[in-house]
């Protein structure tokens, strides 16, 4: 059902609220990250240490990130470091606007 449709309307939901069954797809993963991970999703030297989705995804970007995957690196930089600011220089006169209105 779509949250604009009439019926949604008539029953005086907002537009932008969720209805009972959020099938959000990140609010099932970030659900899933604290819960055991499979042991047939775990390189051979992690089987039996009993990791959680969270820890094997961090172990496998840090593991990628040493093995010289730039675009990990990059990220993991970003992300530990903050992103590098870009200074923004203007050149040359001010710019001045003029805001005419229609009456």
């Amino acid at each position: 059902m779509s949250p604009s449709s009439r019926e949604n309307l008539s029953l005086g939901r907002k537009h932008n609220q969720r209805s009972k069954k959020d099938y959000s797809i990140t609010r099932i993963i970030k659900e899933m990250l604290d819960r055991p991970v499979d042991e047939r999703w775990l390189e051979v030297d992690d089987k039996g240490q009993q990791l959680t989705w969270r820890q094997a995804i961090a172990k496998r970007i840090l593991i990628e990130a040493v093995k010289g995957n730039a675009k990990i690196i990059s990220e993991l930089q970003d992300r530990l470091e903050g992103k590098v600011v870009q200074p923004i220089e203007g050149g040359g006169e001010p710019i001045t606007f003029r805001v005419i209105y229609d009456d």
